[in-house]
């Protein structure tokens, strides 16, 4: 046996948090990082949470969520998220999420958000979101139009992520999403969502398409006022993360 005289003392190295792990790895390449801690003995359910590129918490990420289903490897299960339980399965169309009812606003009162020269609706739907129609997404200045709905604190003072939609036919939107703690990116789950609300307290019906860069999610409401997502999901490979 060795031992070893005691020493000058020496900083303990602490383990870095989950925001400072996004912070430093996710860079401009990746949205955020997603923290999937076991299943608690009392509850069951694995709890997940999404960090974003700046080391902010995300709340809840549905997208995000459902890569974590797929890279379970099983055909069904469930996920706690922003103190929420999100069901999902695995379909031929991808992975299905059910936002239930009861973790649903009870009612949807939208909000008129003035932008410049135009107008989004602040829309009550877990995270903070701003949908605002266009009639062209391409030339669209997109960070500027986010800047200005960041601006607006006494609408939203945590910050917002905004949802610029065109429609594209009767049941099909096309979407650009700028997420607060991120920029632009190519898709956004809890978004599709805000957009479909609107949609539907709009006068849609039925099933409605949500097409963005990163591809095209399916919303479809429940009679009972529930919300099925569905959307493909692909995992492109695996990276370490060093302290």
């Amino acid at each position: 046996m060795v031992s070893e005289s005691p020493g000058p003392s020496r900083p303990v190295d602490k383990e870095p948090s989950a925001g400072a792990l996004a912070r430093r790895h996710c860079r401009q390449e990746y949205d955020g990082l997603l923290w999937l801690q076991p299943a608690a003995s009392a509850s069951g359910i694995s709890e997940l949470t999404i960090w974003n590129r700046d080391g902010s918490h995300g709340q809840l990420c549905l997208n995000g969520l459902r890569m974590a289903a797929l890279w379970t490897g099983e055909p069904a299960g469930e996920f706690l998220m922003a103190g929420r339980r999100i069901p999902w399965r695995k379909e031929s169309a991808g992975i299905r999420l059910h936002l239930r009812r009861e973790d649903l606003p009870e009612q949807l009162a939208f909000q008129r958000v003035k932008l410049g020269d135009r107008a989004g609706l602040a829309v009550p739907f877990w995270n903070p979101h701003c949908v605002v129609p266009v009639e062209r997404l391409a030339d669209l200045d997109l960070a500027e139009l986010a800047d200005l709905a960041n601006q607006r604190k006494d609408v939203f003072p945590k910050g917002v992520n905004l949802e610029a939609v065109a429609a594209q036919g009767n049941s099909e939107l096309r979407v650009r999403v700028w997420e607060r703690g991120v920029g632009e990116t190519r898709a956004c789950g809890s978004g599709a969502v805000a957009v479909a609300l609107t949609y539907w307290a709009g006068g849609g019906e039925g099933p409605v398409s949500i097409v963005m860069a990163g591809g095209r999610l399916q919303l479809s409401p429940e009679p009972n006022g529930g919300i099925f997502l569905t959307g493909p999901a692909r995992l492109s490979g695996s990276i370490w993360l060093e302290d």
